[in-house]
């Protein structure tokens, strides 16, 4: 089976996901950073928290000094090195005078770039960033895409980059839409932690992708 019918397949069972989960741009962005290493449920307490005193508005959150960022996300955990983050974001978001839209019209691999320049700023939290606020289309390789695709006897190439080259190139004239919607669902899938009796049972239990390396 062709990648672009197994997410169809997907599609057809789980819908459209809308996602990311975010009030806006800005909450999406500081979010990414905050559920690096925890779980929705820790993030939820943080982002709350945060929403109620800068609503995300990065003019308003660089009035918080480090000590009441710090305690404003701290439920997320790693609160120490995430503020450290989220300072080096909002300082580069100052060099385009936090306008998303000079940041859309950017080359997406400068913008790349200089995201995973920033210090806690990895390839996946990027990524994260560039298919979910700046609509680029892109695949995130994260935990779960690489158990997704193992299910289906695909083990993906160690470097990322690689990874996801493998993956754009399996799904051509994909569109913006559809990219966000599948990392959604392969998330969707994973978070039910079938088991392997489980997923035989699923539609696409029995599938058999047809895989170029």
């Amino acid at each position: 089976m062709q990648l672009r019918q197994l997410y169809n397949m997907l599609f057809d069972h789980y819908g459209d996901q809308g996602w990311w989960p975010g009030r806006s741009d800005w909450e999406i962005i500081f979010g990414s950073i905050l559920i690096q290493n925890t779980n929705w449920r820790n993030v939820d307490k943080a982002i709350a928290a945060l929403f109620n005193q800068t609503e995300f508005w990065p003019a308003n959150m660089r009035q918080l000094t480090t000590d009441q960022l710090g305690t404003l996300i701290r439920p997320a955990g790693f609160y120490t090195r995430k503020v450290v983050t989220i300072e080096a974001m909002l300082d580069w978001l100052a060099n385009y005078n936090d306008d998303l839209t000079l940041l859309r019209r950017q080359d997406p691999r400068q913008t790349r770039e200089e995201l995973v320049a920033l210090k806690g700023i990895g390839e996946e939290t990027a990524d994260d960033i560039l298919l979910y606020v700046l609509s680029v289309p892109t695949m995130i390789i994260d935990t779960y895409t690489r158990r997704f695709f193992k299910r289906f006897g695909v083990s993906l190439p160690t470097n990322y980059q690689t990874a996801q080259k493998q993956l754009l190139a399996a799904l051509p004239n994909f569109t913006l839409r559809s990219y966000q919607n599948f990392h959604a669902l392969i998330v969707a899938v994973e978070k039910e932690k079938y088991s392997t009796a489980d997923w035989q049972d699923l539609p696409w239990g029995h599938i058999q992708l047809e895989w170029k390396q």
